[in-house]
């Protein structure tokens, strides 16, 4: 981490009077990289070419660098000082190694090179491909034929844009899709859902009735189809696959991720309903709730989702369709969908569903009508389903591994080796007492390749031969995604010699390797300190791709992506400069443009070297290339301005408050709520956060509309309490002006920190006050530390009774059927500080304690 940077008024208006310039990407990271080279260095730009001492330096420095911990990364605070050579110097012989390393790259990335990267021998040109495009719009031919010759006919070509397609190809190719799913619909087609919603996803066109037309036909063959059991477990398969790839839409993250469940979390779902019930807007409650599922997405756009919402949750209801792991694999589905309609069971009405599907159910009418019958005859029977006490999504084995699952990730972020060891072993039980949980795992390993990444990344080598012992017993085969888990491991420890020798095995095996594994060996040989290794690497990819287009044999090879470029790119940009941005001018010739991803480390970088104008020019750059910001481009700009301001007066502080926001604006993009609570929480980490600064951020918040969330107003709760003394008053003072008055109000771990913080200012009976207000709405205080102080200051005040209820009220609970997570099996919440001070004062005397508790109390 870089040491504290402290920007002055005269600095932050530099960065707001940044004149724009106007650069196309190739000749922005041009500049970029000519900029701070020296006098001599070698202008050939036709090749990123490494250092040979790059090896030596970056070993000598690693050397100086402070103590590494198991997993590879510094200590917290510690600044890294890498050597960052120029360029490769022409005045040294390289070791045979590195001179077939460069060589092979040159052959591959010259300019010069004549062999096609596409998948035909020669690209065609914008006209060619409108001509493909209108020929085949006017062909007489199945819909099913149709989508095959676009996909391998014309979709390759389209590929070469990479976002900058022109507008009469996006429209042409659009119309044709749409055509194609109006066709699929109304012939009742299925078995290609998925790839028509990945193909309009790649035309950028992440609209929710395209797919909600899918979904309903998919879901009407299954309803009113004769297929047998082979048939309707095809077709479920299909309408997961489908519901995964829709949880994915509009998320940057997920472009490239295999098809997986990505919702927000119940947290996230809670908080939007939450929130729009303090909102005025044009839909009704019910729409607004389940618009929750798609936060992505404006409300008024989830809602044209919801008919294929309402009719896949009738058909999960129905026990002709599921088969054994169906409310296993659309668990994430379902789970929220009961959170968003358990607290009324009379949300969705006869009038609602007959509604939803007239106005948005964009179908075939006889089979629209067909549907909606089928929904209100079905959905008694999904309402007793989502308010199942123990809903089959949740309990028996699957929720036991999910709990799990979910520990293991916890004693991995906290870097707890013995509760790791300790969760290996009770899930080994858990397969003694419980050996039908083999079939599960053999449908979902991702539980078992986490552990497989946990055992690398810890340097547990018994451990991960006994893991692949252990998967060889239940006949699970290792996948590509277990042995990119594995090399991750290896990354983050540092242990390249296992990534490569995995590597040489898996090239050797005849096994065609995908674009994750790829990046992954990349990124780890250049963050491992082998950059020329990782230029080695991404030669190699390139060449074997050309090599197979050559052969007219595309499909054994894996074509390069941005991403495997970004991850050479993100290690290189550290050790060597000039080599980094050859890489990304490299990629610009050969028609794979930089993706947000790629911005987000040149931003970093800009910072990194003390040249924030840049920022600016970056955010504008990407605005002409319409490439939008994630998240994450914004949390770098938010630790890089705020987080490193020091001890900065509170006039710097607000200056630079405004000017990150108008960063943004410049740039044509506009803050909302995520980015105004990072905001909030990178002003209020500083050591000296001033009132000030906090102002600014929320009038600029008001001024756009936007309201204080509950996570908000917990972040100012937390900086009221670290003051000396904590300020109560201003924490009262905040929940009367933000309208947080009752515990329905706001959301769980708003409350438990203001009940936290009355504890702490010795205000017990305010305190007990919301401890027994959380109750009795069904949600009682959980946080340990934060009941850890409600019972210290109960007890300070000899108040014995009272605490001795507190005791009781979270044993009650943890031991009762609601914990169905598995909270309550989870050792590491037996052994923290509040029971044993209970124990030491007497308040689990005569009750029936878990035997966890009582193990960790003996010692």
């Amino acid at each position: 981490m870089h040491a504290p940077r402290t920007i002055c008024s005269r600095c932050a208006s530099q960065i707001r009077s940044i004149q724009t310039r106007s650069l196309g990407g190739a000749a922005f990271f041009a500049s970029l990289s000519d900029a701070n080279a020296p006098a001599n260095a070698s202008s050939s730009t036709t090749a990123p070419n490494i250092n040979p001492d790059t090896h030596q330096r970056t070993a000598e420095a690693a050397k100086r660098q402070p103590h590494s911990n198991a997993w590879g990364t510094s200590k917290k605070g510690t600044r890294r000082h890498i050597s960052r050579p120029s360029g490769f110097s022409r005045n040294k012989p390289l070791r045979p190694s590195e001179d077939s390393a460069i060589a092979l790259f040159n052959d591959v990335v010259s300019p010069q090179a004549k062999t096609a990267t596409s998948p035909s021998s020669s690209p065609l040109g914008e006209l060619e491909i409108a001509a493909k495009i209108k020929d085949l719009s006017a062909k007489a031919v199945e819909p099913v034929e149709k989508l095959q010759i676009f996909r391998q006919t014309i979709w390759p070509h389209l590929e070469q844009f990479r976002g900058g397609m022109p507008k009469h190809l996006l429209l042409s190719s659009t119309l044709l899709l749409e055509k194609t799913c109006e066709e699929i619909a109304e012939h009742g087609i299925t078995g290609h859902s998925i790839e028509l919603s990945k193909l309009y996803s790649g035309l950028g066109r992440p609209d929710l009735d395209f797919r909600n037309k899918l979904v309903l036909n998919v879901c009407h063959a299954l309803i009113f189809g004769k297929r047998d059991s082979a048939g309707r477990a095809a077709l479920m398969d299909e309408l997961i696959g489908l519901w995964k790839h829709i949880s994915q839409l509009h998320r940057p993250s997920q472009e490239r991720e295999p098809l997986q469940f990505s919702f927000p979390s119940p947290r996230d779902v809670r908080q939007d309903i939450t929130e729009s019930k303090m909102t005025n807007h044009h839909l009704d409650s019910t729409t607004r709730a389940l618009a929750a599922l798609f936060l992505q997405f404006g409300p008024g756009d989830a809602r044209y989702i919801i008919p294929g919402l309402l009719t896949t949750v009738a058909v999960l209801s129905d026990p002709r369709f599921i088969r054994t792991g169906t409310y296993a694999s659309m668990g994430p589905l379902l789970n929220l969908v009961a959170i968003i309609l358990g607290s009324n069971r009379d949300a969705v009405t006869e009038t609602y569903i007959s509604r939803m599907f007239d106005e948005y159910a964009r179908f075939p009418s006889a089979k629209s009508s067909n549907i909606k019958s089928y929904v209100l005859q079905q959905w008694p029977q999904a309402i007793e389903m989502l308010h199942n006490e123990n809903p089959p999504w949740r309990s028996g084995s699957s929720s036991s591994l999910t709990a799990l699952h979910i520990q293991l990730r916890s004693a991995y972020m906290a870097r707890d080796l013995a509760s790791m060891s300790s969760i290996w072993l009770e899930f080994k039980k858990l397969l003694e007492t419980k050996p039908h949980l083999a079939d599960q795992l053999r449908r979902n390993a991702e539980f078992l390749d986490f552990w497989v990444f946990v055992w690398c990344a810890c340097r547990r080598h018994r451990h991960l031969q006994e893991t692949f012992d252990f998967m060889q017993q239940l006949q699970i085969h290792p996948t590509l995604k277990t042995y990119t888990g594995m090399m991750h491991g290896w990354k983050l420890c540092k242990d390249t010699d296992r990534i490569e020798a995995l590597w040489q095995k898996l090239a050797g095996s005849g096994q065609k390797l995908d674009s994750h594994i790829w990046t992954e060996r990349i990124s780890s040989l250049i963050e491992a300190g082998k950059p020329q290794a990782g230029i080695e690497a991404l030669a190699e990819m390139v060449a074997l791709w050309k090599q197979a287009v050559q052969k007219n044999a595309p499909h054994t090879a894996v074509q390069p992506t941005i991403e495997s470029v970004n991850a050479a790119f993100k290690g290189l940009i550290q050790v060597d400069r000039k080599a980094a941005f050859e890489v990304l001018k490299w990629a610009s010739r050969e028609q794979i443009e930089p993706n947000v991803r790629t911005y987000n480390v040149l931003i970093r970088q800009s910072f990194r070297d003390d040249s924030p104008d840049d920022v600016q020019t970056l955010l504008k750059v990407m605005s002409q290339h319409g490439i939008d910001p994630d998240p994450a481009t914004f949390t770098i700009i938010l630790e890089e301005v705020i987080g490193r301001m020091g001890a900065a007066s509170a006039a710097d502080q607000v200056e630079a408050v405004h000017s990150v926001f108008q960063d943004i604006q410049r740039a044509g993009l506009r803050p909302n709520q995520e980015t105004y609570g990072k905001m909030l929480y990178a002003v209020s980490s500083l050591a000296n956060g001033t009132d000030e600064a906090i102002a600014a951020v929320f009038t600029h918040m008001r001024d756009n509309g936007f309201k204080v969330t509950p996570h908000m107003a917990t972040i100012l709760v937390e900086r009221a309490v670290s003051r000396d003394p904590p300020d109560m008053k201003a924490i009262d003072t905040m929940l009367a002006e933000f309208g947080f008055s009752r515990v329905s109000d706001g959301d769980q771990t708003l409350w438990e920190r203001v009940m936290s913080a009355n504890a702490v200012t010795g205000n017990t009976e305010r305190a007990m006050a919301i401890f027994n207000d959380l109750q009795k709405a069904g949600r009682p205080v959980t946080s340990l530390p934060c009941l850890a102080d409600l019972l210290w200051a109960l007890l300070a005040s000899d108040k014995r009774e009272e605490a001795r209820h507190v005791v009781d009220v979270v044993l009650d609970y943890k031991t009762g059927d609601g914990d169905w997570d598995g909270d309550s099996k989870d050792e590491r919440y037996w052994r923290h500080r509040f029971w044993f001070l209970a124990e030491e004062r007497g308040l689990l005397e005569g009750r029936d304690l878990p035997d966890v508790l009582r193990a960790n109390l003996r010692g």
